[in-house]
């Protein structure tokens, strides 16, 4: 196994925490939207405040390790890598907490009808991100699987750019949805579930530039 992190233990720790501090709240979003769409404001009000909670130690975890950083990595390029990564990564948990907040504030009402598409959309969103942190893992201790992680980020990218235009045109064009307002909202919602997986497309772009001056 080929670590980039030889000299320590410990920012190799707080990477990997840091990492599945990101995952859960990948998880706890996916549950997120089925509560809203089930109308569960008590589950969705208590999983909101979880996320919440995630959001604000992924933001101290993201300080510790910019220190760790400093302080035990000697070559300036792989650190100036590192952290891209993990500032970039952190965004990815701030927008769950802020689509989570969205939800919660303007309560846009979505027809039952499309309500299988809404799910399937942020399933694919999700995994594209998932797909996103298995390789950073790689990029980290298992350089030769990166690509393929990043490979199923793409695919998971283009299912859900497919499934927002399926719903996209489901609220303009389906007669489910009663006025332009309500529609112009409604999209903006789906937008917000599929940018996900486009930031871990981008991300996963430099990753791939990131795994290719490694292994030069």
């Amino acid at each position: 196994m080929k670590t980039i992190f030889k000299k320590s233990v410990e920012v190799n720790s707080k990477i990997e925490k840091f990492l599945d501090i990101i995952s859960n709240s990948l998880s706890l979003f996916e549950k997120e939207i089925e509560h809203y769409l089930n109308e569960d404001r008590e589950a969705f009000q208590e999983t909101m405040k979880r996320i919440c909670n995630l959001e604000s130690e992924a933001d101290s975890l993201e300080i510790e390790i910019k220190v760790s950083l400093y302080t035990y990595m000697l070559l300036p390029d792989t650190r100036a890598d590192v952290l891209y990564l993990i500032q970039n990564l952190d965004n990815i948990i701030d927008e769950i907490e802020e689509i989570t907040k969205d939800f919660f504030i303007q309560k846009p009402k979505f027809p039952k009808t499309i309500h299988k598409e809404i799910l399937a959309l942020t399933d694919n969103s999700v995994k594209a991100a998932e797909e996103l942190l298995l390789a950073t893992r790689s990029f980290f201790n298992e350089l030769h699987l990166t690509a393929a992680h990043i490979s199923k980020v793409r695919f998971y990218e283009h299912e859900t750019d497919i499934l927002q235009d399926k719903i996209g045109n489901q609220i303009f064009n389906d007669n489910i949805v009663g006025n332009l307002a309500e529609k112009l909202q409604l999209e903006n919602f789906i937008g917000k579930i599929a940018h996900i997986s486009d930031e871990a497309e981008n991300i996963g772009d430099t990753l791939t530039i990131f795994t290719i001056k490694r292994e030069i």
